[in-house]
């Protein structure tokens, strides 16, 4: 579950993030640095675009603003969306429009007067805060003292509601608890195995309906299973036949005692993003941008292909079959090896994870070695 949301957590931010500041006009104003601070005298007339290790909005901001950095603090206003990227987002100040975090630990305090999305560890809406819209939220723990407009739609581990929704709440979660000043206004559908936890001062003028959860052994039937082993298997046959040196070479450098791949892995998955966005909205580098945008989306899809390769290799010589070349056995075995690890929770989905992040560092490492020779 929690390597799950951390997927979930990198795709959503490297997209919104990626797709948000490719409309950036001549209004928009960048700043990066250790620390960007918008004091509270002065404004932004337009886009605000930011990435730091800390972030301190004191000021206003006209149009939309998108950050990415460790620590991110809104003491001022935004007029219309944001987006913050971040491990700690306090949003003490108005949004006049749509608010999307993803962070780890995620404080809101003030009126936003759209709609609501949150991917993080923990999220606290206090009682000062107002949602105008619906509130969608995938966290482990979400306390919602405040109000929602709408509806509260999402995926928790732990839910607390202690505030008024005017709409319904539609939840999957692990537990849900309806505080002494809960009210809601329409239904409660959630789906857990416990019941929830209603207090006696607690209203819900709908109906409460719960559903058991469907067990993950309960999800998988042949059809499941066969369609994407066939998608994987079909993949890597046509890199193998018409790029069979590339994948060799990928394969010598991912299985080489070197950690360079997995460094090189870390740093693509988590700072290209960054670096694509800020040539995104400059003028001088959007042609290079946009290039870098297409080639960032084609190694994590040749990663995806690569690593049954590079897992069938490492079987192959675990089992004492060691060869220097890569054969149709390794990957098949490879592509079943990886439909198998899919179906282990937790630490299938752990090693997969880590093995497609060292394949991307793989690729790396093979095309800079190639421009270097």
């Amino acid at each position: 579950m929690i390597l799950q949301k951390y997927l979930v957590t990198l795709m959503v931010s490297t997209i919104c993030f990626l797709l948000l500041v490719s409309v950036a006009d001549a209004r928009t104003v960048v700043r990066s640095g250790a620390t960007v601070s918008i004091a509270d005298d002065e404004s932004v007339d337009g886009d605000f675009y930011t990435a730091a290790n800390i972030i301190n909005l004191s000021g206003a901001v006209d149009a939309d603003m998108v950050s990415a950095g460790f620590q991110t603090t809104i003491n001022g206003s935004v007029g219309d969306d944001a987006l913050l990227i971040a491990g700690k987002a306090d949003v003490h100040g108005s949004i006049g429009d749509d608010l999307r975090i993803v962070a780890g630990e995620v404080t809101i305090a003030e009126p936003v007067m759209g709609d609501v999305l949150v991917i993080a560890g923990s999220v606290d809406i206090l009682s000062t805060a107002s949602i105008a819209g619906d509130l969608l939220v995938y966290a482990g723990r979400v306390n919602v003292s405040g109000s929602v407009g709408g509806s509260i739609v999402g995926i928790v581990e732990e839910l607390r509601i202690d505030g008024q929704v005017i709409g319904d709440v539609d939840v999957t979660v692990t537990t849900l608890t309806l505080g002494d000043r809960a009210i809601i206004d329409g239904s409660v559908k959630y789906t857990s195995l416990e019941l929830l936890t209603q207090a006696q001062e607690a209203t819900v003028k709908g109906e409460i309906v719960r559903s058991d959860p469907v067990l993950p052994g309960q999800k998988f039937t042949l059809r499941s299973i066969l369609v994407p082993l066939l998608i994987f298997l079909f993949s890597v046959l046509v890199w193998y036949l018409l790029g069979k040196a590339f994948l060799q070479r990928l394969v010598f450098r991912v299985l080489s005692k070197s950690p360079r791949p997995l460094l090189l892995g870390i740093v693509t998955l988590f700072f290209a993003p960054l670096a694509i966005g800020v040539l995104l909205v400059s003028v001088i580098g959007v042609l290079v941008g946009i290039a870098g945008l297409f080639g960032y989306l084609l190694v994590l899809l040749l990663s995806l292909i690569g690593a049954p390769v590079v897992l069938g290799q490492l079987l192959m010589k675990v089992f004492n079959q060691p060869t220097a070349d890569l054969s149709l056995v390794s990957l098949i075995v490879g592509v079943v090896a990886m439909m198998l690890l899919l179906l282990l929770p937790y630490i299938g989905q752990l090693v997969l994870t880590l093995l497609v992040v060292v394949t991307v560092g793989g690729i790396i490492d093979v095309l800079l070695r190639t421009e270097a020779s």
